[in-house]
């Protein structure tokens, strides 16, 4: 097992390590590995809100309960750290492999009660955390000198975990964080500025072209690549 991770480990390194071979020869296809601070905003405004839903939970009342609540129209801001590879061909079209980020939510928020199969539920809006995660995309890149700007169009899917009370009685007892699930859509424009010959930090606006409904908000991010 640690002699294949070496091997990944090596094998990625000589990926990027080939870059200013293969921008010399014209055509070639080299990676870029990137992290970044992100802060998105979710306003619910013009689109579908998450739907959280339940599955086999009981309180003192009933034994069994499962579905899903009507809408929770609730905007959120989170802010969190992504992570991702990406492959350039012919230093213009940017392929991105994947990447993936985690979230927590950012700001005050009330409890907001709604129901599922007829129970009474309090959710927690302040203690959510959103996963996220975007396989294959298409993207374009120009240089000049040492500046750069990216556009990529990336599909994937989205989690939100919010912590979950149930009306027990009198009182109300928590249950597992509950799961609301989305497929996303976004694009992003980016403006880089080289720092060395491998070496660049991006500022980035992604609209959530669909993410939970159609133009529901989008995020800004700081970025740090590796990569030609």
């Amino acid at each position: 097992m640690h002699a294949r991770a070496l091997l990944c480990v090596a094998t990625l390194a000589a990926v990027i390590a080939a870059a200013p071979a293969a921008h010399a020869g014209g055509w070639g296809m080299v990676g870029t590995l990137w992290v970044e601070g992100a802060g998105s905003y979710l306003p619910n405004a013009s689109a579908d809100a998450p739907s959280v839903s339940a599955s086999d939970l009981s309180n003192s009342a009933r034994s069994t309960i499962t579905g899903s609540t009507p809408p929770l129209q609730v905007p959120m801001g989170f802010f969190g750290v992504r992570t991702g590879l990406d492959f350039v061909g012919g230093d213009r079209w940017i392929l991105p492999l994947f990447d993936i980020g985690l979230y927590g939510a950012v700001g005050l928020y009330s409890d907001t009660l709604s129901s599922i199969d007829g129970s009474i539920f309090r959710f927690h809006p302040a203690g959510s955390f959103v996963m996220d995660a975007e396989i294959l995309g298409v993207g374009l890149r120009f240089k000049k000198r040492r500046w750069m700007v990216e556009a990529t169009l990336k599909p994937g899917f989205a989690l939100l975990a919010m912590p979950t009370s149930v009306a027990d009685g009198k009182g109300f007892t928590d249950v597992d964080a509950q799961i609301a699930a989305t497929v996303t859509l976004r694009a992003s424009l980016s403006l880089c500025r080289r720092l060395d010959p491998s070496q660049r930090l991006c500022a980035s606006v992604t609209p959530n072209l669909y993410e939970w409904g159609w133009g529901n908000g989008g995020t800004v991010s700081l970025r740090w690549e590796v990569g030609p």
